[in-house]
């Protein structure tokens, strides 16, 4: 039987460009594009911006290349608001040299220009949520004329969205909620679903007694709510005068001003950038996870669940696609400190079977090799 096209293309001897847009931190949709640098140790990477010291040593091996935009004064703390041109860099870059490109695209990598000869594969971990349904949520600080100015901008960003959704040769969205949102709003089906890769727990599954921090207080996780559509600061206030001690993992855009607002309660702990071994040791001693925004996949629920930790979510998003009420978690449906409140109390007074919670995520989610093999598959 002759190997497809895409088959041959999982070929190590071609010349393979890895795109993106982001490249601050490792965050979760940069830990799949390390996954792809494993898969193509000689591929180059194409970022808009971001530093290579604060990623992976797998990341650092290859070469990076940053659009101009990454030249800009302040860049770091300033990039979100040069949004609009984001499209023009992406399709900046001269990509003729490769035979394969697979973006892993959070907003407009997708976007790139490829050859008529290169084989394009799209992995989307999410449209822009500016333009689409959490464009409330993303644009709910602008008002007046820089309201007005940000809408007119966005009509036409939308417009180079959907118009070069068909610029990929494959489109794959990293879970089933995505793809609903590729086909509503670019019109356009995506070619397979394929969650990310999800590095589980490991150890031995922590009972209740040994659930609790340091000092032998219980405590909660939250991982990295810093950034608008993970409602980080509706979090915050539900907890800032509850004696529930809540640990707060990671970083974001929005953690310099919520660290400043919410460190004086004692209750609340920054922990801010940690290695895998401390994520995982404060994950499997947590008596939950919680999860008060939308997520396009939530990786950082789901290894909470790995490690047999129940987690409350937000009723919205990819999180439906892992947390079975009563098995791993619960829901809560609005935001308001009640409906949360409520939620909380429900999962902080089950009797749960922390063994039974991690086996819950095993069967649907795939490790890294599992993820490979799949690609390959495409």
């Amino acid at each position: 039987m002759k190997k497809t096209n895409l088959q041959n293309s999982y070929n190590k001897n071609l010349r393979v460009a890895l795109v993106t847009e982001s490249l601050w931190s490792m965050g979760g949709a940069n830990r799949v594009l390390e996954t792809f640098a494993k898969m193509y140790p000689k591929a180059d990477i194409y970022a808009l911006f971001g530093d290579p010291k604060s990623l992976s040593p797998e990341l650092q091996k290859h070469k990076i290349s940053f659009s101009s935009l990454n030249r800009r004064l302040f860049i770091k703390e300033l990039y979100r608001y040069t949004y609009y041109l984001w499209p023009l860099h992406i399709e900046k870059f001269d990509l003729s040299q490769y035979d394969l490109v697979i973006s892993s695209s959070a907003s407009v990598a997708f976007g790139v220009i490829t050859p008529m000869t290169c084989k394009h594969i799209a992995y989307i971990h999410s449209p822009m949520r500016y333009l689409w349904d959490l464009k409330k949520l993303g644009c709910e600080s602008f008002g007046g004329i820089k309201g007005t100015i940000r809408d007119f901008l966005l009509v036409f960003i939308r417009l180079w969205e959907v118009s070069s959704s068909s610029k990929p040769d494959v489109l794959i969205a990293n879970s089933k909620f995505v793809g609903k949102r590729l086909q509503k709003y670019w019109g356009r089906k995506p070619d397979g679903i394929l969650t990310p890769p999800i590095h589980f727990f490991e150890d031995v599954i922590k009972g209740e007694d040994e659930r609790k921090g340091e000092n032998g207080d219980k405590y909660i996780v939250a991982g990295a709510p810093f950034e608008f559509n993970k409602k980080g600061e509706f979090l915050l206030e539900c907890l800032r005068d509850s004696n529930i001690v809540l640990k707060l993992i990671g970083s974001g855009s929005k953690e310099p001003r919520l660290r400043r607002k919410y460190s004086k309660y004692k209750n609340i702990q920054f922990l801010g950038k940690i290695s895998d071994d401390e994520k995982w040791e404060i994950l499997s001693k947590a008596s939950a996870f919680v999860m008060p925004g939308i997520e396009d996949y939530g990786i950082f629920p789901v290894e909470a669940v790995s490690a047999g930790t129940p987690v409350l979510a937000y009723k919205a998003g990819g999180i439906l696609e892992n947390l079975v009420e009563g098995v791993n978690g619960y829901f809560f449906t609005e935001w308001k400190q009640e409906n949360f409140n409520i939620g909380l109390k429900k999962v902080l007074d089950e009797k749960w079977s922390y063994k039974k919670i991690s086996e819950s995520v095993k069967k649907n989610n795939n490790t890294e090799e599992m993820f490979q093999r799949k690609f390959k598959e495409f």
